[in-house]
């Protein structure tokens, strides 16, 4: 699974990563705690942050993680938008930007919401056992349900499947 983050929309869903006014330091903050998640789980990560100084996109390595500045002609979400397609069904894109999330649905990758993943993210850089989600009951044991016109679809069960890797 490669996880492509939309750097400026977690570090603005996350209280832990924001620090009012100061991008620099919210940047060192994701960074550190992306250096620290990948330690405990393999799973390759790409961070794209809008800017940068060269008309095309620069690539870099900051902290340990491989870090994409889209440039001064792109924006972040067209970088995300074509990593999304190279990777397609491998990609899992965070962020919780609805047209961004939808163009890369649309070429096959997996999305899921910069609040979901921050608290996860934060939860294993600090090393603490992951929280189950509010918004994600589990099973019900009280009820009969049987065969398969009672499963979830088959993108429901399969953005599960990524939530439960994270």
């Amino acid at each position: 699974m490669h996880l492509i983050i939309d750097g400026y929309n977690l570090i603005h869903h996350s209280p832990e990563l924001f620090w009012a006014g100061d991008m620099e330091r919210g940047r060192e903050a994701l960074l550190t705690a992306l250096r620290l998640y990948r330690q405990k789980r393999s799973h390759q990560i790409t961070v794209v942050f809008d800017g940068g100084q060269d008309l095309q996109p620069c690539r870099a390595t900051q902290l340990g993680v491989p870090v994409i500045y889209s440039g001064a002609k792109q924006k972040a979400d067209q970088v995300i938008v074509e990593l999304a397609g190279r990777l397609g069904s491998g990609a899992t894109v965070i962020t919780d930007d609805r047209e961004l999330a939808g163009l890369c649905r649309g070429r096959g990758a997996e999305v899921i919401g910069s609040r979901i993943f921050a608290s996860r993210l934060m939860a294993t850089a600090q090393g603490q056992a992951q929280a189950a989600e509010d918004d994600e009951p589990g099973w019900d044991f009280s009820t009969r349900k049987k065969g398969p016109s009672h499963r979830e679809p088959k993108a429901k069960r399969r953005h599960h499947s990524r939530l439960e890797r994270l």
